[in-house]
């Protein structure tokens, strides 16, 4: 039997490389620590730095919680004045709330209007207040009417609507059972007919697809188009994994349409808590959002926009918005009856327009409200 001793000179090499793996693991665990909090830093930094440039000294800015339709529902109210028009966004989704997206365009136009963002039933700070409350369209509208209503006692001042993509849904519906309330409505991404948006961007993401020579995501389209064409958001049988397919394939192809949401959200000083709750919920399970705003997905099936309206109305699209489609919104605005009415297209942009273009929108925006009061 031969016996094995370590020498001086192995043990010697033992402790160095012991210690040079505690020196790596060491560097290494500050390097990843730093790679974690470095952009933390970052981020709260300039999020402090805009909590100070969109602090508002006078005028009103207030996130609270108002009575409407008899629950207790989140508003965020900004404005440099107290006597200036009003102006209530409807943000999208269904159950997407944007309460804190501020400083694209908002901010700059607040010395003019004062802003009403509402967390709608299913949405935001509301949802998570009252995560059983009833849901559907006509509860959605009786809550806006309550809250024109409280807009109007307190600040005394005419007031506008304004609706991006889902809350385009609700606001020309508000519209055309409340014209004597309001002064006019802006639909952003006017959403017209929720199937023919779906088969449009598919026709479309299937041919630019085959332009790039990506054959196999041509026919992805293909079949997942044939699974879905002939069910509705209200067929039990409708996957809503689906949905997000129909929108993020082709999605490949189309303009970009959000490129800038998680940014300006991550940087907005409101984005606390509950909002990034329901941000990370929304990215990660498709089916939290739907499977709580479902009763309104299954409306969407069967709306259909009014074909009169007796306020003045006007429609800012983006050239490249397939989800929402720019060319339904237009074949309706040619037809729609309304005293006065007014369409805009930003060319290049997609579906969030005033996130990609805010300069383009707020220019737009400004001109189409000067448009109700000519």
């Amino acid at each position: 039997m031969k016996i094995y001793r370590c020498t001086n000179s192995l043990s010697r090499r033992l402790i160095i490389i012991k210690g040079s793996l505690k020196r790596i693991l060491k560097i290494t665990a500050i390097v990843l620590a730093a790679m974690i909090i470095l952009p933390l830093v970052a981020i709260y930094t300039v999020r402090g730095v805009n909590a100070i440039r969109l602090n508002i000294s006078n005028g009103v800015q207030e996130r609270i919680f108002v009575n409407l339709g008899g629950i207790e529902q989140a508003i965020h109210i900004r404005g440099q004045g107290v006597n200036n028009p009003v102006i209530i966004w409807l943000h999208g989704g269904p159950g997407w709330n944007d309460t804190y997206n501020l400083s694209s365009f908002q901010n700059r136009m607040e010395h003019d209007y004062t802003f009403i963002r509402w967390d709608q039933r299913g949405s935001g700070r509301t949802y998570y207040r009252n995560p059983d409350a009833p849901l559907s369209l006509n509860i959605q509208v009786s809550d806006l009417d309550d809250l024109v209503d409280y807009a109007t006692v307190r600040f005394n001042q005419p007031v506008y609507i304004i609706g991006h993509s889902w809350g385009s849904v609700l606001g020309i519906t508000y519209a055309s059972r409340h014209p004597e309330k309001i002064v006019g409505f802006v639909g952003v991404g006017q959403n017209v007919n929720m199937a023919e948006n779906t088969r449009l961007a598919i026709e479309a993401g299937i041919e630019l697809a085959i332009q790039a020579g990506n054959l196999d995501d041509a026919e992805e389209m293909r079949t997942l188009y044939e699974r879905i064409k002939d069910i509705g958001f209200s067929d039990e049988n409708y996957d809503f994994g689906d949905l997000a397919l129909a929108q993020g394939l082709p999605g490949r192809y189309h303009a970009p349409s959000g490129e800038n949401v998680i940014w300006d959200s991550m940087f907005s000083p409101y984005f606390n808590f509950t909002e990034q709750r329901q941000l990370i919920s929304l990215m990660t399970n498709i089916y939290f959002n739907f499977g709580r705003n479902r009763s309104l997905f299954n409306e969407l099936d069967s709306f259909t926009p009014p074909e009169r309206l007796e306020v003045p109305v006007a429609f800012i699209m983006g050239s490249e918005d397939y989800v929402t489609n720019t060319s339904l919104a237009e074949d309706y605005f040619n037809r729609v009856e309304a005293p006065s009415k007014n369409f805009f297209i930003i060319e290049g942009a997609g579906h969030n327009l005033m996130l990609s273009q805010p300069n383009a929108f707020m220019k737009i925006l400004y001109e189409a409200l000067a448009g109700f009061s000519k």
